[in-house]
């Protein structure tokens, strides 16, 4: 992961450019906090689903591992929240239009239209300096300024539910969908193929899913849920979803699964959910969301 490179006129920066810049990063350190908590997941539902022989011993000390990685992206996440705190107290704030305190009278028509007075200069607002640390309030003014608004980006996201309740869902086989709801235009779902989600290219995405599903009796061996890409190679692979036929057969259980798309090519892709399994499975529910980094 690439982190911002400050400009090589670093010295000759706006102050606004240089609030930009320190948000920037603050939002980069964001983003590689969520991976390092993904990262930490699927590790943990490697050791769970897939690894033989696993002792109770061996699932505590990964437990322990787990949380210790929570504390410490905790932690880091107060100090990020008090630095964008910070930061956003020297962001001006956008303009709000002045409305008048009364409705204006228009002027007679037999008299003649007085002359608009010119508009009083601005009142002049001395610039604070950034304080040094770690001094955190502003010396001369006694008032601490309102939060600046972040306004959201739009971005694409779409969520699905099962098509309906207790499906079959064959080996080898797409799990079809029904659009519960949409926004944005690089992820598009079509009724007439309900198995599959197409992808617009240059993106990164999103896609978590919770099944709700137990096996048909009776049931043993391994098999997993994997994100089939058609034209293949168009985001980097993702790890699949392994689970134990046997454990399913003996009532439902709720499986869930996050992975994140990256882009390697600039080619659109259809996106489905495949079940790799010698039995079938019996889908209680389904949900799955999609959203675009």
């Amino acid at each position: 992961m690439s982190m911002p490179s400050f400009p090589k006129n670093g010295a000759d920066m706006t102050r606004e450019e240089a609030l930009t810049m320190i948000i920037a990063c603050i939002a980069m350190e964001e983003l590689a906090l969520s991976h390092i908590l993904n990262a930490g997941g699927e590790h943990l539902q490697f050791i769970l689903g897939t690894l033989p022989g696993v002792s109770s011993k061996d699932v505590l000390a990964a437990h322990k591992s787990i949380t210790a990685l929570i504390e410490a992206v905790t932690h880091n996440q107060m100090l990020l929240k008090n630095k964008l705190d910070h930061v956003l107290e020297f962001v001006p704030r956008p303009p709000e239009p002045s409305q008048p305190a009364f409705p204006v009278q228009p002027p007679s028509p037999s008299q003649p239209t007085p002359p608009t007075p010119p508009a009083p200069p601005p009142p002049y607002v001395p610039v604070c300096p950034m304080p040094s640390p770690p001094q955190y309030a502003v010396p001369w003014s006694p008032v601490r300024p309102a939060p600046y608004r972040v306004l959201p980006c739009a971005k694409s996201a779409l969520q699905l539910v099962g098509q309906r309740e207790r499906m079959l869902w064959e080996p080898d086989s797409r799990l079809f969908w029904r659009q519960r709801s949409r926004s944005g235009q690089n992820i598009c779902w079509d009724g007439c193929a309900p198995g599959q989600i197409h992808l617009n290219p240059g993106k990164s995405y999103v896609v978590q899913y919770t099944l709700n599903v137990c096996a048909i009796s009776p049931a043993e061996g391994t098999g997993s849920i994997f994100l089939r890409q058609s034209p293949c190679g168009a985001f980097a692979d993702t790890p699949p979803l392994c689970l134990t036929l046997g454990r399913l057969a003996h009532g439902p259980q709720t499986l869930h699964h996050v992975s994140v798309l990256h882009p390697r090519t600039n080619s659109g892709v259809d996106l489905s959910l495949v079940l790799n399994a010698k039995t079938p499975l019996c889908v209680e529910r389904a949900e799955m969301d999609i959203v675009e980094l």
